[in-house]
């Protein structure tokens, strides 16, 4: 369902620059194909390792890209620990595929470390209507600017002479 070539290879550039070889960029575009996905306008979410099955690469990445952040409270907080165990990370994924057309792609080739697993999103026949990404940093992990609080000093007029 890729509109033609030419726009194919942006993603396939895409995939490339983030390490994917050859071979698993043909696996990725075919099971995109064949899942109906407009492949010129899907995104790379990411890639997990995992020695386990699929569902507990879904979950590694559930929690890598979506750390829970609670005003006040330390990244290492036990209290983060708990919160994030009562998030049900099943029903997370099902909402990721249902808005964000979210797909997690085996990739063939296995290492001694575990099976590689690709994580896409993108407008494909069961989610048309692709929600808005703005939201969404992983998606543009190097174009992700943080606001700078302006300097008092560069907000008056009253400037310090060195």
């Amino acid at each position: 369902m890729g509109k033609g070539p030419s726009q194919k290879l942006a993603f396939e550039f895409i995939l490339s620059k983030r390490g994917v070889s050859e071979k698993d960029i043909g696996w990725v575009l075919s099971k995109l194909d064949s899942q109906e996905y407009i492949i010129d306008e899907c995104h790379y979410m990411g890639r997990i390792l995992s020695k386990e099955s699929e569902a507990k690469a879904k979950e590694n990445f559930i929690n890598r890209y979506f750390a829970l952040n609670m005003k006040g409270v330390s990244s290492d907080n036990k209290l983060n620990d708990l919160f994030q165990e009562c998030i049900d990370k099943k029903k997370m994924w099902t909402l990721l595929q249902k808005n964000f057309g979210a797909i997690c792609i085996k990739l063939p080739d296995a290492s001694i470390h575990g099976e590689t697993y690709l994580f896409v999103c993108g407008p494909n026949k069961k989610c048309p209507e692709f929600t808005k990404t703005d939201s969404f940093a992983f998606l543009s992990p190097n174009k992700i600017k943080t606001t700078r609080s302006q300097n008092p000093l560069e907000m008056s007029s009253l400037r310090l002479a060195g």
